[in-house]
């Protein structure tokens, strides 16, 4: 079944009617987890979380249009920068785009660096689903400066281990091995992280980037596995284009039904 995605009024160029497309209606039980924290649930494709005007390229979250634009923002939209956003080989979807221009329109907005730098990993997700690997890494690299800029700045909402944690990932995940490897240093024997802190250094230590998914949510993983002993939980890469999981795909043969 497909749900057409509200259109909504550009609020930039004479109410010009801007749809978002088409999206598959999903089945939003998680199932799986993301070592970044990604919720993945069946048909999670999110190419239709945010839009841009065709005409002149403001871009928002689907459930977030604002009716009145800031003059700030406005003079950011019509800029050759902004704009050059857009510009990039073929083989980088435009929708991938649309998530560096969303996050710049969100820092011009004052947001937190830990909020900015978590928009950049989300979008990096949908960068993946599209098989946008160049603004993946793009996105990844703009989540690492937010984070890292939250993290000296102690913007963590409370949760510094948190943030400590997605830097050692995204930095695995970009082929920083030696920021990882610091950043996984920093977390130490933090209790909600340990199990997952392991995962990741021999991942780190195997200069492994590919990003994986799991039963369970990083902070719970040693309560599900509590000995280690090189004994993971069941993981399962995310491949580019990949925009359908199931929940067997994390069962064991033993596990799955007859």
């Amino acid at each position: 079944m497909e749900n057409l995605v509200p259109d909504f009024v550009c609020p930039l160029c004479c109410n010009r009617l801007v749809n978002g497309g088409q999206h598959k209606t999903a089945n939003t039980s998680v199932f799986g987890y993301g070592l970044d924290f990604r919720l993945v649930p069946r048909d999670c494709d999110r190419s239709f979380e945010v839009v841009t005007c065709p005409d002149c390229l403001y871009t928002s979250h689907i459930n977030s249009v604002d009716a009145r634009i800031p003059g700030h923002i406005k003079e950011l939209v019509g800029s050759a920068a902004y704009r050059d956003t857009f510009k990039t080989s073929p083989s980088e979807a435009h929708k991938a785009r649309s998530w560096l221009a969303y996050v710049s329109i969100l820092e011009a907005r004052g947001l937190n660096p830990r909020d900015l730098g978590i928009a950049g990993l989300r979008g990096s997700w949908m960068a993946r689903e599209l098989d946008s690997l160049g603004t993946e890494g793009e996105l990844l690299a703009m989540a690492d400066a937010y984070l890292d800029d939250a993290l000296r700045r102690g913007l963590t909402k409370g949760d510094p281990g948190m943030i400590i944690y997605l830097l050692g990932e995204i930095n695995r995940r970009r082929g920083e091995f030696l920021r990882a490897r610091e950043m996984l240093t920093f977390l130490g024997n933090n209790p909600r992280y340990r199990y997952a802190a392991l995962l990741l250094t021999v991942l780190v230590e195997e200069e492994d980037t590919t990003p994986y998914w799991s039963r369970h949510a990083p902070d719970k993983m040693e309560q599900h596995s509590p000995r280690f002993r090189g004994l993971f939980p069941a993981l399962r890469s995310i491949p580019p284009g990949k925009t359908e999981f199931y929940p067997d795909e994390l069962s064991e043969p033993s596990e799955r039904p007859d």
